[in-house]
């Protein structure tokens, strides 16, 4: 039975849990595969049930792993803030920030941003930046395993505090095959469309601007659905087909074209910065929201 445990196994768990791997692990504990064996056995021992089991070169988690890790990222992210507290009353600043992007400005928009945040602390703050969709971005910021996110569109607004970071637009684009056509919303329904994932920003734009003509996906011609923008692009390579992506997936490719659909307005969207309301975050994560939202307004 689990009646006390050490922090460190903890931190040790947290890593192996989130890289799946022993191999990629030590590169984040900076331990012998060895050494983090032993701390696991150890571990499991108070717990009392196995941890983890191999599956080729991957460890899985076993349900227990994955209670555990709810509880053990809490407290992570915890000492993380009472140190960093507690720095700022030795004036140290900086400290770890783990935020969470969609795709478009993941990939983007914030890593040039994140550079000039991190240049500005002179390597005393770590920023980790984890890509996904905006369902699944949303998701771990609400579990707590995210300071914030930046998304392109909110599943649920209860519990969040959030605030509009920019403005973007989705273009219209197509194989060169289809240059110098204009077509009616009812012809673009027979061209071969390539479509983002479930869960992406764009694709839920799209969807609810499709509604506004009467339309949805079902009546169109999709041929693929793909989890990101450059796939997407490259599908289109060979598809004499078209898809709406993001201004800023597509701004420096020098293949796709904009297709004209006429009658059809341009789509517009919003991204927002999204964080947990009943959680506080830590001051750098904060000051690092500030500098993302000041620099917004000057470069887009």
């Amino acid at each position: 039975m689990l009646r006390d445990v050490d922090l460190r196994l903890l931190e040790i768990f947290c890593c192996v849990y989130e890289k799946k791997s022993l191999t990629e692990a030590t590169k984040c504990l900076h331990s012998s595969q060895s050494t983090i064996s032993f701390h696991l056995k150890n571990l499991e021992k108070q717990v009392g049930q196995k941890l983890f089991y191999r599956k080729g070169k991957s460890l899985v988690p076993t349900t227990i792993a994955d209670r555990l890790y709810d509880y053990a990222r809490e407290l992570m992210d915890f000492k993380l803030r009472l140190l960093e507290d507690i720095g700022r009353y030795s004036g140290r600043k900086g400290g770890v920030v783990r935020i969470g992007a969609s795709s478009v400005p993941g990939n983007y928009i914030l890593p040039e941003l994140l550079g000039e945040f991190i240049e500005n602390y002179k390597g005393n703050v770590n920023v980790e930046l984890l890509i996904g969709d905006s369902l699944q971005i949303y998701g771990e910021v609400v579990k707590g395993r995210l300071d914030f996110g930046v998304i392109g569109y909110l599943p649920d607004r209860s519990g969040v505090e959030f605030t509009e970071f920019y403005e973007d637009r989705i273009w219209t684009v197509a194989n060169p095959e289809l240059e110098g056509r204009t077509l009616s919303l009812n012809e673009l329904k027979d061209i071969p469309m390539v479509v983002r994932e479930e869960g992406s920003g764009t694709r839920r734009r799209v969807e609810d601007i499709l509604m506004r003509y009467g339309l949805s996906l079902r009546d169109m011609n999709v041929v693929g659905t793909f989890g990101s923008n450059d796939a997407v692009k490259r599908a289109l390579r060979f598809v004499v087909g078209f898809s709406f992506l993001s201004e800023h997936s597509v701004r420096n490719d020098n293949f796709l074209i904009k297709l004209k659909v006429a009658n059809f307005e341009p789509i517009v969207r919003k991204f927002y910065m999204v964080k947990d309301r009943n959680r506080p975050i830590p001051n750098v994560a904060q000051e690092l929201m500030n500098f993302l939202l000041l620099r917004s307004k000057t470069m887009f």
